[in-house]
């Protein structure tokens, strides 16, 4: 028989087996959660891409969800800013050509993106790029389908560059309103009203839940945004 001494031991062993075995199923449960939690997001952000523009090719927007959130909290913005921006660039045109050969989901120049290489790292060039379509025009032409617009037609590929971009902008302007007028227009700031349409977007992604932003309740606007925004 078991001595009082080993009995426990033993049911000691047993009670730190059994706290062990409880911690890592915590663990596993809240990993599971946490998987199940990113999962209907990235189905959000998708449904939501598929709703601003039904043409989309959702299938390469499959990866576009993850390195949004990733690349709005390593730039401390609400994903769902970044989210606005991509929507305001290109209306989730991921093949988008801007007037002065921007390309893709953000409309990163080629030389800017040579310029966020040391950080981003290589990229494809584009090769044939000569026929220009506006972002926010649904024409096709032959010319689009023969040119090769290199990686940053990838959504993936142009948010990572966006956003070092911006984050570059951002350790040179104290505030995100400076930091979008300089993405969008350069250091001179051409062009004022691209952040007024950035946050007007904004604020319409706010008020879905799904979406999951950082700001959950949707903020009242002021009566100066208000005026600012009905002036836009």
């Amino acid at each position: 028989m078991l001595s009082r001494h080993s009995k426990a031991m033993a049911i000691l062993m047993l009670s730190i087996a059994v706290a062990a075995g409880g911690l890592v199923l915590t663990r596993h449960v809240i990993a599971v959660a946490g998987e199940a939690d990113a999962e209907r997001l990235n189905r959000s952000i998708l449904d939501y891409i598929a709703q601003k523009n039904p043409q989309a090719p959702i299938r390469a927007f499959q990866r576009f969800p993850e390195a949004l959130v990733a690349e709005a909290q390593k730039s401390n913005l609400d994903h769902c800013l970044v989210l606005a921006q991509a929507e305001v660039e290109s209306e989730f045109h991921q093949d988008a050509v801007g007037a002065a050969g921007e390309i893709g989901l953000f409309q990163i120049l080629p030389s800017t993106a040579a310029i966020m290489e040391p950080v981003v790292g290589p990229f494809k060039r584009p090769v044939g790029v000569k026929a220009v379509r506006d972002a926010k025009s649904d024409a096709k032409s032959d010319a689009k389908s023969a040119r090769d617009l290199g990686d940053l037609a990838d959504p993936v590929v142009s948010t990572k560059f966006a956003m070092a971009y911006l984050r570059d902008i951002m350790t040179r302007r104290s505030n995100v309103r400076d930091a979008l007028t300089e993405y969008n227009g350069g250091p001179a700031g051409r062009h004022p009203h691209y952040y007024r349409m950035v946050m007007g977007t904004y604020v319409e992604i706010l008020e879905r839940s799904e979406l999951r932003c950082r700001f959950r309740e949707t903020p009242k606007p002021s009566p100066v945004l208000t005026t600012l925004l009905t002036r836009a």
